[in-house]
């Protein structure tokens, strides 16, 4: 039973941590997929004739904040991954640095030991 307590108390930050990120993730993503979807749709046409109107369509107001929506939505999209990444990358070489410093003061040690002994 402890063993489930201990890993229960390991695990809960890690989960809630990845739970929040994944949901901003996904639901700025969902975001601005619709936008885009909605300014498709709804300003640009199928067609040549599509094509054509899209040119009169694109200054109205709702095809303007459906672009400028997608477009704002993309970046947070694509920063939040970007930073992300960048923040277990420099996570996991902090943790392999302090790795290292312990392992070389354990090796320092176990060499002045031995000198004793001698």
């Amino acid at each position: 039973m402890e063993y489930l307590q201990s890993l229960y108390i390991i695990t809960k930050p890690i989960i809630s941590y990845a739970s929040i990120k994944l949901s901003i993730i996904s639901a700025t993503y969902i975001g601005e997929w619709y936008s885009a979807r909605l300014y498709s749709e709804n300003c640009i046409g199928s067609g040549f004739s599509g094509f054509v109107d899209h040119f009169w369509k694109i200054s109205s107001p709702s095809c303007s904040g459906l672009i400028l929506t997608h477009i704002s939505l993309q970046g947070v999209f694509i920063t939040s991954c970007g930073m992300t990444f960048v923040t277990w990358i420099l996570y996991l070489f902090n943790i392999s640095k302090k790795d290292y410093k312990k392992t070389e003061n354990i090796i320092v040690e176990n060499i002045e030991y031995k000198d004793k002994d001698d």
